[in-house]
């Protein structure tokens, strides 16, 4: 099973790098400068989940073998490399996000883990341990400050896909695919 999720997380990890390189030469005539890591070891999974306290779902530790953090991949919010959780920066923003959280009317448990986020924005992606199913699979959550919970998705799987669905949306209204006969006119 673990195999069939790789080569699926593969599949969507190369066509979404290569649909947000399409659009940000279709909106800004340049490249989304996004880079993929290189894989985590299976080793630093592990030393990771103990410091958690628990194991990560198998898409998203899948895709961490894949890819150990994605810079750039929600523009100014990056997948989180096991290496970046350690950055001030980024420590401070899962603090924020949590003090926020505790403080705020969103149920929010402290455990939940955060797998996008960026230092200067405040659109965040995590992983919702309270919905963790019997095959190890938990929700994933994108969440603004502003606007509270965005959009829920059964496993990164579910994730990337919605967000490659988005995007080829966004190429779709840049090229004015949607234009069509006045739409008014009945």
């Amino acid at each position: 099973m673990a195999k069939d999720i790789r080569t699926q997380l593969q599949t969507l990890v190369s066509k979404l790098y290569e649909v947000r390189e399409e659009f940000y030469q279709v909106a800004f005539g340049q490249s989304a400068d996004q880079v993929l890591g290189p894989p985590a070891s299976e080793q630093q999974l592990q030393s990771f989940e103990r410091s958690l306290g628990y194991q990560l779902p198998p898409s998203y530790r899948q895709m961490l073998l894949l890819h150990d953090g994605w810079k750039a991949m929600e523009d100014e919010a990056d997948l989180l490399s096991i290496a970046q959780r350690r950055e001030e920066e980024i420590r401070d923003r899962v603090a924020s996000f949590k003090r926020m959280m505790r403080e705020g009317e969103d149920p929010y448990n402290p455990n939940n883990l955060l797998v996008v986020a960026g230092a200067d924005t405040t659109f965040v992606v995590y992983l919702d341990i309270d919905t963790r199913r019997a095959d190890g699979e938990m929700d994933i959550v994108e969440y603004t400050y502003e606007e509270g919970e965005l959009a829920r998705h059964k496993d990164m799987l579910a994730y990337l896909k919605s967000n490659y669905e988005e995007v080829r949306e966004w190429i779709k209204e840049e090229k004015g695919a949607d234009a069509g006969p006045d739409s008014d006119a009945k």
